[in-house]
């Protein structure tokens, strides 16, 4: 009976399976359903509460009415390194690791943050811990340590973050499309430099977070494992001591902004892909549009289902992904775009393919079929902006903080289900401007050709990181531009006798301050000058590895595997290359060298050259007129300033028509770094 049973049951399964998944019947979604939300308030600040006793614990995040916005324009990155060094350097009473400490000791976190429109202050504890926890957490809102040291690692990484922020391709197109939209260092678009890190101090800190933390500024949520009228007497007593303060108001500028079609490039060499977003600004929160807009924008590019994927993607088969957005903020206008990726060699068709689809949206009524469909899929997935009681709570207070009615999400889902194919018709031909948008543009210029011509004036953008400080404050050295061409003709006929060289190949030995326990390796150097490529093969006791720059690009070859190494890595090999004697002394005729005298280092006397195109100084020997000493200012970015580096050239000896030195140190700030000790060379 048992086995008649299963087998029964096997073949009603079987008789229900259908052939194809858009044949699937899928039962009608229950209601969202919203929690009650308990509202009271105390001490200026507003309280939301709601019960949730699944599970013992209890969430509690405060917004704080602050932000980036009220940051100075020469200190971007001010509010977020108040939020995180707020959380990283304790509090009065705990230094930063007793906090640490006790609070894993009890399965606790606490974080604070601040963006470009709000600040967070979050707790998340067992319940029977909150009320010993709930005046830590107090104390690190309001009275946070804010040690020195803690501020200078936060910069340290801040600074190491800068010297990586143009190793994603497509980290590059978001901050640059960005600056398009609303201009470069604006409120809205704000790049972090060194120069700002080297402008922000404690005082500034502790300053901003005066501002920020006072209990006019402070809204609270609380969800979790509590009675509501047992836990209110708990809150009260905690954050009835906050001072009230000054309510802080929104400053944001108005948005001067002109449509007009530009076409972007950034070029990337290292790519074999383009990476390309278009668009123009957005719009506002408040807009009667709004929900049509938002429609209009799943039927372009909701995922795997929109216009963008299926046609672009799928069916054309120009992109590798796709995305797009109609940005609406509450507080200032957001950004319309839509970003893909494709292959270098189809650039412009992809940009044509995705132009044809916006200008489709203004030309055609969406099918009723494909509206409804795209709809259905748009509500089911706004289900999970409410999976959880702690997200529908945020969602309300969110809505609350930005003056929007507490059911602003109810609402909304109840438009969404009454736009018609003639709205999205209509806001497609109100709000997007395909003939007027900002194209732009990363990818390798010797694929993407001239594909780009098509649409316009071609922009470049010069994406280089700025070196702190200013040219106009840096000391301006003149010399004798004669007499510096004629000790730099000395040396570059003393170091190239046969004229010009493509490569140069050294073989020998390396010692280096970077390798594990300075040990000692066999080297060979390749100096491509023709291509600028230079090679670094190590024979190390671990394997072969091979150190390379090819085509602006550097990285690692070690047991046949490769890894990209940082831009950073990349412009240090660059200038070793461009700063060889033989590179010198081969540019020789188009540099600009002054004499500046003969000056002494090291007991020695010296004629110095200053080549103010490559930044370097010339050490040369006066009897051999050959380099015994180049010097240069390098950027560190872990330190946010200059370190000199000394290069010095020993044993001279002539192969191939190339003279060259077999014994070569560098040193950094007076530290040797490397060793290099030739026993031959060899050049074509």
């Amino acid at each position: 009976m048992l086995l008649l049973t299963a087998c029964t049951g096997s073949s009603q399964t079987t008789q229900q399976t259908v052939d194809r998944p858009e044949d699937l019947v899928f039962p009608e979604l229950n209601p969202i359903q919203v929690p009650e939300v308990h509202e009271f308030e105390y001490n200026g600040i507003t309280f939301y509460l709601v019960e949730d006793n699944e599970v013992p614990l209890i969430n509690l995040n405060t917004i704080i009415r602050a932000g980036s916005w009220m940051q100075p324009m020469d200190q971007v990155g001010l509010a977020s390194i108040t939020g995180e060094v707020m959380r990283s350097g304790g509090t009065a009473s705990l230094s930063a690791d007793e906090l640490n400490e006790f609070l894993e000791s009890r399965a606790a976190s606490m974080e604070t943050s601040f963006g470009l429109a709000s600040g967070s202050a979050r707790m998340n504890v067992l319940k029977e811990d909150f009320e010993e926890l709930l005046p830590v957490f107090i104390e690190l809102l309001t009275a946070p340590a804010f040690p020195e040291e803690r501020l200078e690692l936060t910069k340290t990484q801040r600074r190491s973050g800068i010297s990586r922020r143009n190793d994603s391709p497509a980290g590059i197109a978001g901050r640059e499309f960005q600056n398009l939209i609303y201009g470069r260092q604006t409120v809205f678009s704000n790049t972090l430099e060194y120069d700002h890190l080297n402008n922000i101090n404690i005082d500034d800190l502790k300053a901003f977070h005066s501002n920020a933390v006072n209990a006019n500024n402070l809204m609270v949520g609380i969800v979790g494992d509590f009675n509501v009228e047992e836990i209110r007497p708990v809150l009260e007593a905690a954050f009835g001591e906050i001072e009230q303060g000054e309510r802080n108001e929104f400053d944001f500028p108005e948005i001067d902004y002109t449509f007009e079609s530009t076409i972007n490039f950034i070029p990337r060499s290292d790519m074999n892909q383009s990476i390309i977003r278009m668009g123009h600004i957005g719009g506002l929160r408040d807009n009667p549009d709004y929900t049509a807009l938002q429609v209009m924008n799943q039927v372009l590019s909701g995922g795997f289902s929109g216009r963008l994927m299926q046609e672009v993607r799928t069916r054309l088969g120009l992109a590798y992904s796709v995305s797009g957005n109609f940005g609406s903020s509450v507080l200032y206008e957001g950004q319309f775009f839509a970003g893909l990726s494709t292959a270098g060699e189809t650039t412009a068709q992809a940009i044509e393919a995705t132009i044809s689809e916006i200008r489709r949206l203004q030309d055609e009524l969406v099918p009723q079929s494909e509206l409804d469909d795209t709809r259905e899929r748009f509500l089911n997935s706004l289900v999970f902006r409410n999976a959880s009681r702690s997200s529908a709570l945020n969602e309300q207070i969110n809505n609350a903080y930005l003056g929007l009615p507490f059911d602003a999400f109810e609402r909304y889902v109840e438009e969404v289900r009454e736009v018609t194919p003639e709205d999205i018709q209509r806001v497609a031909r109100e709000y997007l401007r395909p003939d007027a948008m900002h194209i732009l543009v990363v990818g390798n210029p010797d694929l993407v050709g001239n594909q780009l011509d098509q649409f316009g004036d071609v922009r470049e953008i010069d994406i280089t990181i700025p070196r702190p400080g200013s040219m106009e404050t840096r000391e301006v050295v003149s010399g004798d531009t004669e007499a510096g061409r004629e000790w730099l003709d000395k040396m570059a006929a003393q170091i190239l006798s046969s004229g010009p060289v493509d490569e140069i190949v050294y073989e020998g030995r390396m010692q280096s301050a970077q390798l594990p326990g300075g040990m000692i390796v066999d080297v060979v150097m390749t100096y491509d000058f023709a291509n600028g490529n230079l090679t670094q093969m190590l024979n190390t006791p671990m394997g072969s590895q091979a150190i390379k720059l090819e085509n602006g690009r550097a990285f690692l070859e070690a047991g046949g595997q490769r890894q990209d190494l940082p831009g950073n890595f990349a412009d240090n090999l660059r200038n070793l290359l461009d700063r060889h004697y033989a590179s010198i002394a081969m540019k020789a005729s188009d540099l600009s060298p002054e004499y500046l005298g003969m000056q002494s280092k090291n007991g020695l006397e010296y004629a110095v050259i200053l080549l103010s195109d490559l930044e370097v100084k010339l050490w040369l020997n006066p009897e051999t007129s050959l380099p015994d000493m180049i010097t240069f200012d390098e950027f560190n970015p872990e330190t946010g300033g200059d370190v000199e580096v000394v290069s010095m050239y020993e044993n001279w000896n002539e192969k191939d028509g190339v003279k060259s030195s077999w014994l070569q140190t560098q040193e950094v700030d007076g530290s040797e770094m490397s060793r290099f000790e030739f026993s031959t060379h060899s050049a074509n």
